[in-house]
């Protein structure tokens, strides 16, 4: 049978025909790459405006925590993190182990519930939780923190470093202060271990 002129053969549509989905599923899936490199971007940039991180005495700055404080002895700088509102500042004693750990920050409004603070129950757990932390069981005592009575999570163990035991003093406290909770924690260790948690606690002033 003779062939129009200008009409193709049936195998030469089937060829046609089986190319045409291959090639919408690879410009298809050259899109889906595209969108996700470009959510990749976005994503980074995002997180680049949103997350800032130091580390070491030459990262993080005394002058720029959320209490002014008293440490007994030398301190550094630990680390410093501002993230999606969340701000936390760790300073140190310079001695080893610390005599004093002092971790403070902001909290912004969704990360805060006063019945169940689950943001600092967790941090907290995240460091003692460690085995070689012992705590009793908490006890709240009020202190006035800022200027205004506070509830204060007491706690003391020990704490077991290069076979050595240290005695340890936990201290947490929430106040509100220019309308946003601001937190500090106190661990400290050594024969000083209550008497430095208690007076670090009693320097802090709110900025």
């Amino acid at each position: 049978m003779s062939q129009q002129p200008g009409s193709r053969s049936p195998a030469s549509t089937a060829n046609v025909d089986n190319r045409v989905p291959w090639k919408w599923i690879g410009l298809g899936c050259g899109g889906c790459l595209a969108l996700s490199t470009a959510a990749l971007v976005a994503l980074v940039l995002i997180l680049g405006r949103t997350l800032q991180f130091a580390l070491g005495p030459e990262g993080v700055r005394p002058e720029q925590t959320p209490f002014s404080f008293t440490m007994p002895g030398e301190s550094e700088g630990v680390l410093a993190m501002n993230m999606f509102g969340l701000e936390v500042t760790q300073m140190s004693s310079t001695d080893t182990p610390p005599s004093v750990l002092l971790t403070m920050g902001r909290l912004p409004d969704y990360m805060y519930d006063e019945n169940q603070n689950s943001t600092l129950d967790a941090f907290q757990e995240g460091m003692i939780g460690d085995k070689n932390y012992q705590f009793s069981p908490p006890r709240t005592e009020e202190r006035p923190l800022c200027g205004t009575p506070v509830p204060v999570v007491v706690q003391t163990g020990q704490y077991q470093a290069d076979q050595s035991t240290y005695p340890a003093t936990s201290l947490l406290a929430v106040v509100k202060h220019n309308d946003r909770m601001q937190f500090a924690w106190i661990l400290a260790h050594g024969d000083q271990a209550t008497a430095n948690a208690d007076q670090v606690f009693g320097s802090l002033q709110c900025r």
